[in-house]
């Protein structure tokens, strides 16, 4: 191992905040923001699963 990386820091992206945003009330937002939190949902089973 090269002794440039062994005492380097790397930065690890933070998901303790959370942005929130406001979606229209409409049929047609609310079938893409429920699309839109299934994936949400898989990505973070996926992301727990190889932490």
């Amino acid at each position: 191992m090269s002794s440039v990386y062994s005492n380097s820091s790397f930065g690890v992206p933070s998901f303790a905040r959370q942005e929130v945003y406001d979606f229209d009330a409409t049929k047609d937002s609310f079938e893409i923001y429920q699309e839109l939190n299934e994936i949400a949902k898989e990505i973070e089973a996926c992301r727990l699963e190889n932490c």
